[in-house]
């Protein structure tokens, strides 16, 4: 099922309702406004002291970055505008390897590797504007270089891992809002019926042997299902799985 389904398992009932609610809620938001009131919810679920997620495209050719969608709550636009001016990307110690792989990133541990006076520069001048520590996330866009940077600031959610699981599980639902917002909002992808109902029963939590029963089908034919399912949402796992489906309104009204 996957690592981040294992984390997902050490939730409690209520963190993983109140994370399904907020899930649902992204997973419909289409407008500025309504992307802002996902990041109030998550305020209100995680204790964070700002958030700021963006869409951006790499433009190889220039090193430059285009934002194409950006949602901000409580993030200094000072520094924004001094990111900016100064061209903070070239050096953002945790942005440059953000798009490597797009793995989760808590800046304190990125920020023990910097070699360069610059980058010391940086991290002094961000927490100036109180953005000592956070997380950053993100997935990349398909078939364009380029996609989400999905940055957490505080501290004390960085003390508990219920947390970071659950911004890992929120991750595409964010990322789906940004896409929207850019106007670019992912094609529908085509499931068999067989695939639409393996993926149904996985979002309301049946294990592969349980939906072998319920579909009258070998466990083996599950999981074949479950990898092209995987493969056409280009996910790597059953949980990423279920939430990028959440946020191409695969369910439709049922989730």
């Amino acid at each position: 099922m996957g690592g981040l389904q294992s984390e997902l398992a050490r939730l409690s009932k209520r963190d993983m309702v109140a994370l399904a609610m907020l899930a649902y809620q992204a997973g419909r938001a289409a407008s500025l406004d309504a992307g802002q009131d996902v990041l109030r919810a998550l305020k209100a679920l995680v204790p964070l002291d700002a958030v700021l997620c963006a869409l951006v495209r790499l433009d190889t050719r220039i090193g430059a970055l285009e934002v194409k969608a950006i949602l901000a709550i409580d993030w200094p636009p000072e520094w924004l505008a001094l990111y900016q001016d100064h061209r903070y990307d070239l050096v953002d110690p945790v942005l440059r390897i953000h798009f490597a792989h797009y793995a989760p990133q808590i800046w304190s541990h990125t920020y023990r590797n910097v070699t360069s006076s610059d980058e010391r520069q940086f991290i002094e001048t961000s927490g100036r504007f109180g953005l000592r520590d956070g997380m950053t996330l993100g997935m990349a866009c398909s078939g364009q270089s380029g996609g989400s940077v999905l940055s957490f600031v505080g501290e004390d959610f960085l003390q508990e891992s219920r947390y970071q699981i659950m911004l890992k599980y929120l991750t595409p639902m964010l990322h789906g809002i940004l896409v929207r917002l850019a106007g670019g909002a992912p094609r529908a992808v085509s499931l068999t019926t067989r695939e639409h109902e393996a993926l149904r029963w996985a979002s309301l939590g049946k294990t592969t042997w349980e939906m072998a029963r319920i579909m009258g089908i070998s466990e083996r034919t599950v999981t074949f299902h479950f990898h092209n399912v995987m493969r056409k949402l280009k996910v790597r796992n059953r949980v990423q799985a279920i939430a990028q489906a959440a946020a191409l309104g695969v369910f439709g009204d049922y989730l």
